[in-house]
């Protein structure tokens, strides 16, 4: 697959999968928190290794595993498996993956971009740090990715939002309360085609609206993936235009879940 262009995933399979937590943890931070949106409330384990299986009923394909903040340091181990059945995780996967994460401690993302599309059944991930003792992360994300036909056009950018707030005193004074801070991704492509405008487009602003989550990997080529990868909620901008006949234009912004 190209590593150049962007890619776009709306669909998180391990939201619907059953996931099993393999380390034991505090029953009240369980594994069902990494299908919860508000990634913060994060889910818990004990241990130098954070470990997950999830089972998505059906052979299903995916392109990206995603575990959002997880407090692993960037030199942690991540592992990915993935085949047919539990027993074939061992005797006949279909997929392995033993190696970096892509972790930096700005953005605490471990990623694996598969090199192709892998469909199976279940899924193993696991995040190791010898020096944790507690090992925590607040998403998982199985998800297939689109491989736009062209790049986003020049001038697109990630910037931190800063939700702090700011106000002046009567005297002249100025006050501020310290708040939390969010990555917004924003690019335009420029050269959609049609059926990247029905297949696509259409399709997340149906699918996720203004609520879901979607991926959006801008350079899937860069050694510090995680600066370029923002897992978050679209925002409205508007739809898709076609600029000239058959040629179709679509901003994307995505607000980072990090709260």
């Amino acid at each position: 697959m190209d590593n150049l262009t962007a890619r776009v995933g709306w669909i998180n399979h391990a939201d619907t999968a059953t996931l099993t937590a393999l380390h034991p943890g505090p029953d009240t931070l369980g594994v069902e928190r990494l299908q919860i949106k508000h990634v913060a409330r994060y889910h818990e384990q004990t241990g130098p290794e954070l470990a997950i299986r999830a089972d998505l009923h059906a052979g299903k394909p995916v392109d990206a595993v995603v575990l959002p903040l997880v407090n692993a340091a960037p030199s942690a181990t991540l592992r990915v498996r993935a085949a047919a059945t539990v027993a074939d995780l061992s005797a006949a996967p279909l997929y392995t993956y033993a190696g970096p994460g892509h972790i930096d401690d700005a953005h605490n993302y471990a990623i694996h971009l598969l090199p192709a599309t892998v469909t199976a059944r279940v899924w193993e991930v696991a995040v190791t740090d010898p020096d944790r003792e507690v090992s925590r992360a607040g998403r998982l994300v199985l998800a297939p990715l689109h491989r736009f036909a062209f790049n986003f056009k020049a001038n697109w950018g990630v910037r931190w939002e800063d939700l702090s707030e700011e106000r002046d005193g009567a005297g002249g004074q100025m006050y501020s309360r310290a708040g939390p801070r969010r990555r917004v991704l924003s690019a335009e492509f420029g050269e959609m085609t049609r059926r990247e405008r029905d297949e696509v487009a259409l399709e997340i602003e149906r699918l996720a609206g203004k609520t879901g989550d979607i991926l959006m990997v801008a350079r899937p080529n860069a050694p510090n993936l995680a600066h370029y990868t923002v897992w978050g909620k679209p925002v409205d901008t508007g739809g898709v235009n076609e600029s000239r006949l058959g040629i179709f234009t679509k901003t994307f912004q995505i607000k980072e879940r990090r709260f």
